[in-house]
């Protein structure tokens, strides 16, 4: 295969820089994910000041299920692309066949999601948007957006085209926070405010796709063949249906304490289920940080497993979680001095006691742990073990919310940080028994070269 180096490539597949000018992508990829996030909490604040604490709640649970469902449904697309796209090049092919492959299963999963959307409208609206079904409208609107976005989003990570993906985070951004002005400018309606959630995706990856596309007509991507070792169309279905069910759970998990808020007050729109989205939203600042570079982490422990270097994978897997504990715990004594303060600037009624936002932050710890460790089991091919963590949470989850307590929010800040520890748990006693499977299946050493690394060989 041959491929030139392009302004907006930044690094190749397993992480590699291709020229000296090259920078680590980790650092465009952290900026964009910064203006991503950063203005996903201006947007919150802004619709809470605007409408306030009741008003806006509508709006909060379709953005918490833009950030839940829309992404448990469609991110899949986005790792079965990148992982199946590295792997592809990495043995001398192009990447269109598992590019077309995905583009077939999303086409499906977003037809057979908005049918089920259209045929629950009504207790969709009435259990999460207060009974407005414009809300669902707007949501089955974000799936689409969904799709678009994490396709464009896949394929920039496998063809390590990092500094674009980064380029379509800020412009997300910044879209959002434009189009909600404009759009407060001329309206107080929830429903208007809320269109800018699903429009900004559609918008930034529009332009990506643009930038990308003329980059190939100048011949500075041009693949070779799809290689005789691409998986089959079974393999990659099984894999895709591992991934989304694994996503689904992973964002069950992530959004239980709204879902829970939501039904223990029988889906009314209140100050607390508002006050909950921005306090997680808070919580989750690093979450937000990691969501894009477990795209690079993903593609770069493909690699590794594809050189069948166990031992680098194994290393690089214990220093991101080591990292990402060793920052939680510096997050969590900045969201215990600084939490209650943040979360008042959101709107009047945005209030959470500072126990709970603690434990808040410290189940988001946990969860990022989780998340690395995922990549490498999802690296390994091992799908269906990165699914089951997430069962074993909820459950964990589950007991620990309907013991006594005091309130609905102690509640579900407890349960939450039981049940990330339980999948971090899980998640690490599933790689580390998933490596010593693998390494001892060939006979070169936990650092041996494959002379034709394959995607379907874990």
């Amino acid at each position: 295969m041959t491929t030139a180096s392009t302004p907006d490539e930044e690094a190749t597949p397993d992480g590699a820089p291709t020229s000296s000018r090259r920078r680590d992508p980790v650092v465009g990829l952290a900026a964009g994910t910064v203006v991503l996030g950063a203005c996903n909490y201006l947007y919150l604040a802004l619709v809470g000041n605007v409408l306030g604490g009741v008003a806006s709640a509508p709006v909060s649970v379709l953005w918490t299920m833009m950030a839940g469902l829309a992404v448990g449904l469609f991110q899949p697309v986005e790792q079965l692309l990148s992982r199946g796209i590295a792997a592809e090049r990495e043995s001398g092919g192009s990447g269109r066949v598992v590019t077309a492959r995905a583009a077939l299963f999303a086409g499906v999963l977003l037809a057979v999601s908005l049918v089920a959307l259209a045929a629950a409208a009504r207790p969709v609206a009435r259990l999460l948007f207060s009974g407005d079904a414009a809300f669902v409208l707007l949501l089955a609107v974000g799936l689409v957006a969904s799709t678009l976005l994490f396709f464009v989003r896949g394929w920039l990570a496998g063809t390590g085209r990092f500094g674009l993906y980064a380029l379509e985070m800020t412009l997300e951004g910044l879209v959002k926070i434009g189009l909600l002005g404009l759009l407060a400018a001329g309206s107080g309606d929830p429903v208007v405010l809320g269109a800018s959630l699903v429009v900004a995706p559609v918008l930034a990856s529009l332009v990506v796709v643009a930038i990308g596309a003329r980059g190939l007509r100048r011949g500075q991507d041009v693949g070779d063949e799809p290689s005789p070792g691409s998986s089959l169309w079974s393999d990659d279905l099984k894999a895709f249906g591992a991934l989304t069910a694994g996503s689904l759970l992973l964002q069950v998990f992530v959004n239980a304490g709204v879902l829970l808020a939501q039904s223990a007050v029988a889906g009314e729109s209140t100050a607390y289920t508002a006050s909950l989205v921005a306090a997680l939203a808070i919580a989750r600042v690093p979450l937000f940080l990691f969501n894009a570079v477990q795209s690079l982490l993903l593609t770069r422990f493909t690699v590794d497993v594809q050189r069948r270097r166990y031992a680098a994978l194994v290393r690089s897997v214990a220093a991101w979680d080591g990292a990402v504990v060793v920052l939680g715990v510096v997050w969590v004594v900045v969201v215990a001095f600084t939490g209650e303060l943040v979360l008042s600037l959101f709107g009047d009624g945005y209030e959470l006691a500072r126990s709970q936002l603690v434990l808040l932050a410290v189940s988001c710890v946990l969860q990022i742990v989780t998340m690395v460790t995922a990549q490498a089991l999802l690296a390994l091919g091992r799908e269906r073990l990165a699914v089951a963590v997430w069962p074993v949470g909820l459950a964990v989850l589950g007991i620990a919310y309907v013991q006594p307590w005091s309130d609905v929010g102690e509640a579900v800040a407890v349960s939450m940080v039981a049940g990330t520890a339980a999948t971090a748990l899980a998640a690490l006693a599933s790689a580390a028994w998933s490596v010593r499977r693998a390494a001892r299946r060939y006979d070169g050493g936990a650092d041996a070269v494959p002379a034709s690394p394959r995607l379907d060989q874990p």
